[in-house]
């Protein structure tokens, strides 16, 4: 490795890559991280995190590391590194860049199997909504309204960068939005309800307007408490709820097993599971479906404006069966097809796709 001095958090460089090594237990979306990542992106190279194997890693720094293709690599106290995502032994962190197919199942590295805090049920929640810009734009209803169903309440703060002190305002959130542009906005919010929520909302310019996605975090639960029997029926009301702002394009709700603080540990985890499917009046009628004819075969119902109708779909629950029954209801619509009639990027449509919850980190 090769010491650069182009960053005061850049520990070493290579060919495409620029690493930084925190030795905090807590890995979240400081100021001077989040400069780092934007920097490296900006030059065209991947970032790699370097942290302990204990240290936990809060969802907005996750997403920023997928956004900008990086990765996190655990440095063990005595027996190498790993992939935090796939548990893939490396000789060194920027390894990590070459991994590629299959994983050999002798590669995983022990501490990537070990005992892990999985006790608490949540619900990621993903929604792409369009704008149109002929008309007045207030940004974060979709937040507003998920939050509503999982909470009963708005989120509390919101910001750029952790920690967020700022009280929830969107109408603040739209005009900072609107300043940035052309460049694409990314924003987190908190709620800070006796359910833990967190959030982030990414805003950018596309051809047919502007282009929000929500994505939302969520505990509901403990794995045996009586609430988790609601799971879906949340998963389906967040849905529906988020289907009244803007124009949908498409969302996913998955349920999912994490810790109590909703941050991500470097071990193995069960894949989430999808709850419910949102299609939205545009892959409506790019498909060339009828929204009631659909729902009829596949099992569903339409939601939105009784003019351009949307579909809502159940799938499975938290026990199975839901990655089976979204390939069974996607697969004749042609789900490429799918993401370039509805505009989206081919980052954003993989993460409604992702068994991982579409977080590269």
């Amino acid at each position: 490795m090769t010491l650069t001095i182009d960053h005061p958090l850049a520990d070493a460089t290579g060919e495409g890559w620029v690493l930084t090594e925190i030795h905090s237990e807590v890995l979240s979306l400081s100021q001077g991280l989040s400069d780092l990542i934007g920097r490296t992106a900006a030059g065209g190279r991947r970032p790699l995190v370097v942290s302990g194997e204990h240290a936990r890693m809060t969802e907005p720094l996750a997403e920023a590391l997928s956004a900008t293709q990086g990765h996190w690599v655990v440095r063990t106290r005595s027996d190498g590194f790993y992939d935090a995502r796939s548990g893939a032994r490396l000789d060194t962190p920027d390894a990590v860049l070459s991994l590629g197919g299959p994983l050999d199942p002798a590669r995983v590295h022990p501490a990537f199997v070990r005992a892990s805090i999985r006790s608490r049920l949540q619900l990621v929640v993903t929604v792409s909504t369009r704008h149109r810009v002929s008309r007045p734009v207030r940004l974060g209803g979709v937040l507003d309204a998920v939050s509503e169903v999982v909470t009963g309440a708005p989120p509390t703060h919101w910001g750029a960068l952790e920690p967020l002190l700022a009280a929830w305002d969107r109408d603040d959130l739209t005009e900072r939005s609107r300043r940035r542009m052309p460049s694409d906005s990314r924003w987190i919010a908190v709620s800070d309800s006796p359910r833990p929520l967190i959030a982030t909302l990414q805003v950018g310019r596309t051809g047919q307007g502007l282009e929000e996605t929500t994505r939302v975090v969520a505990e509901l639960a403990g794995a045996d408490d009586a609430a988790s029997a609601d799971l879906a029926g949340v998963a389906r009301r967040s849905l529906a709820a988020a289907a009244t702002v803007g124009m949908p394009l498409i969302g996913m709700a998955l349920g999912a097993l994490g810790a109590p603080d909703l941050a991500r540990r470097a071990t193995a985890s069960p894949a989430p599971e999808p709850l419910a499917l949102l299609v939205g009046p545009p892959g409506v009628r790019a498909l060339g479906v009828d929204a009631a004819a659909w729902t009829a075969q596949v099992g569903g119902t339409t939601v939105g404006s009784p003019r351009l109708p949307g579909v809502l779909i159940p799938l499975g629950s938290i026990e199975g069966g839901g990655w089976q029954r979204l390939d069974e209801v996607v697969a004749p619509l042609d789900r490429e097809r799918l993401w370039r009639l509805l505009g989206l990027a081919p980052a954003v449509a993989r993460t409604f796709f992702d068994r991982r919850g579409g977080i590269n980190a």
